[in-house]
Order: C-alpha cells, then structure tokens, then sequence
C-alpha cells in the first residue's frame, strides 16, 4: 500500500498540463487511498493497543494462575485441617462421653457407699445392743452371696463394653414408632435409662425396672422413674399397661423365666398393646466372636423363632422378627467379577449366604401386638 501512495504522491506533485490531466484522473483515487491508508493507520494503532492490552491480559492471567495454584493449594490444606478438626472433635465427643459417664459413675459409687456406710453403721448399732445367743462354729463362715452383677461391677463394663448412653439411645429411636401412642410403659431392664429417657423426651409416660441396683439408683439420680426387683414379678403387680419395652435382658434368662416374662406380658398388656424384645442374633455367627461371650452375663442367645414361639404360646398373635440395620457390621463378601467366567452368578448367590451368615445383624428384635 505505501508503494502505490508514493506513487500516487508523485503524481500529485508534477507540474504541467499532464501532470494536472494525471491529477483529475487519479484524484478520486488518490483520495480513497488516503482514507484506506489513513484507515490503516488507524487500525494498526488500534491493533497496537489491542496488542498492549492482550499482553497486560496474559501478564494478568499469569499473575491469576499463579495465585489460583498458590489458592488451590490453600484450599487443599484447609480442607485437610477441616477434615482433621472434624476428627479430633469426633474423638473429643467420645473422650467427653466417656468422662462425663465416668463422672456420672464416680458420682454413683459415692452414693451408693455413703448409703452403704449407714446400712453399715445402723447394723453395728443394733449388733452393739443385743448379744449373741449362740456360739457359731468357727469352720462356718456365712459369707454374703455375692451376683454376677456386683462381682464385676456391671456398670462400669457396661460403660466400658456396649458404648455410650447416648449411641444406644440414639439406635433405640427405631422402635420410638412403636410407642408413639402408648400412654404407660414398662421398661424391663432398664440399664442405665436409655430407653426411659427416649420415653421421656417425647412425652411417653415408662417406669422401668432392672434387679442392679446400681441402674436403678443412677435412673433415679437422672430424673427417671425406675425400681429395683425382678421383671416379671414388678410387671405381675401392675395395672393393665399399652407398652412393654424388653431391651437385651432374655439373654440373660434361664427359660423358664423367659417362658414367664411372655405369660405375664400378654396378662398384662392393653388390646392392642405391644411389647418389643432386642437381644443378639444367633443367626449370625459375628456374636459369638465379639460381642455375646465379651459378657460373662449373658446365660445363652435365644434363636428368634424360640422367641416367636414363646409368644405365640403366651397368646400373642401378630408377631414381627426384624434383623436390626443398625447392629450390622460395615462388612460383606464382595461379589466375584470374571468376565465370561463360568458359574459365577451361583458362586456369588452362595457367597452371599455365607456373607449373611458371618456378617448379619448382631440384633434382632421381636414385635408383638395382643
């Protein structure tokens, strides 16, 4: 383009009638190309500036990617601080469980041996006062007899064994559905109030009774209704109730008391009224290696079709075996994937079986309406 303006400029600067023929031949030419050039001009100062601009961008951008590597970066390692803060408040959760049960528990023993130490200071009183009529052989001890219970100091293992108050209140929420209209429940073999407490929270009227006294005492200390004796005989003495709630406690029975907690449920229960029975799972094989012999309580598991049998016979017909979710341990066989392999669908059935039979629900629970 420059080459045709100097040409074009030649022109215009000759002298003579040709060179003014030239002019009016080239003018309207020489004046387009001065407006293309000036255009020109234009356009590469404007792409000059386009230039400095895009190199400003990618200096900016540059500048951004180094910072986002530098913020990438960041954000990695405040998502693992988070991850490890939420791990360490896990864990501080559970240490303050354990303490706040351990203190609960500290509490308990000092009340139970200052009401021991008056027991104590009341018999030497009256043992003071009245001489002894007979000699008692000196090769006869009369020692106390002494419960499983007391001999282990149950609820410290159970502290210790089965897991916070509030990780078994949390799993009994399933069978809150169950109760949600009963007005008056037994709970047999309370513990340590986990089930009571639930009853509590959502307004359901549950007196519970256990035969460690221990429980009772710290059911009480909690604001919680409860009573120390047998099960079976407390629930006999009682007026028709809606609700009977039997959590972990048959395990712990010989047969025929198992036979008479049934009876005397059905005698006792309103029409319509339900009882739930929670106890191991002898299906799976997991209890017997964790969980049912870690207790040196426990008499022997009882199978769910027993126990369905001792209800129907108590008269109960509306009956519910339910393999608990929340008692299944985070574990199965996998499936075996060969691709064009022989019998793997049968293989994988029979694994799966055996996956049931090793890794099933640790708990069942019995549902039963009169």
């Amino acid at each position: 383009m420059s080459n045709i303006m100097q040409f074009l400029q030649n022109i215009r600067s000759q002298n003579g009638f040709k060179a003014k023929l030239r002019n009016r031949l080239f003018s309207s030419m020489i004046h387009g190309f001065e407006a293309i050039e000036a255009d020109i001009g234009s356009i590469n100062s404007q792409q000059e500036e386009i230039m400095k601009r895009l190199e400003n961008l990618q200096s900016r951008f540059d500048t951004v990617e180094i910072k986002s590597s530098d913020c990438t970066g960041t954000v990695s390692a405040l998502r693992n601080d988070l991850e490890s803060i939420g791990v360490n408040l896990r864990n501080n959760n559970s240490a303050i469980d354990r303490l706040s049960a351990d203190s609960e528990f500290l509490k308990l023993k000092i009340s139970g041996m200052e009401k021991n130490l008056r027991i104590n200071a009341s018999t030497v009183t009256s043992a003071a006062q009245t001489e002894q009529a007979q000699t008692v052989p000196q090769n006869v001890v009369n020692a106390p007899q002494e419960s499983d219970y007391e001999s282990i100091d149950y609820f410290d293992f159970e502290n210790h064994f089965r897991g916070s108050i509030e990780s078994i209140k949390k799993a009994q929420e399933f069978y809150l559905p169950y109760f949600k209209n009963s007005k008056k429940v037994i709970d047999i073999g309370c513990g340590r109030g986990e089930f009571l407490s639930l009853m509590k929270d959502n307004g359901i009227d549950a007196c519970g009774v256990d035969i460690y006294e221990p429980y009772v005492d710290y059911c009480n200390m909690k604001g919680l209704s409860a009573v120390c004796g047998d099960g079976s005989e407390f629930l006999s003495k009682q007026d028709e109730v809606d609700g009977i709630f039997v959590g972990q406690v048959v395990e712990h029975l010989k047969t025929h008391e198992i036979i008479r907690l049934c009876n005397t449920a059905y005698e006792k229960l309103s029409e319509g009224g339900i009882i739930v029975i929670e106890t191991p799972n002898p299906t799976s094989l997991a209890i017997y290696t964790n969980a049912f012999y870690i207790d040196p309580s426990h008499i022997k598991p009882v199978h769910p079709l027993t126990m369905r049998y001792y209800l129907e016979k108590a008269g109960f017909r509306k009956i519910d075996i339910i393999f608990t979710e929340n008692s299944r341990p985070q574990f199965e066989i996998p499936e075996l994937k060969i691709s064009g392999g022989e019998d793997t669908e049968e293989f994988n059935k029979a694994m799966k079986k055996i996956s049931e039979l090793l890794y099933g629900s640790q708990d069942y629970a019995v549902i039963a309406c009169k």
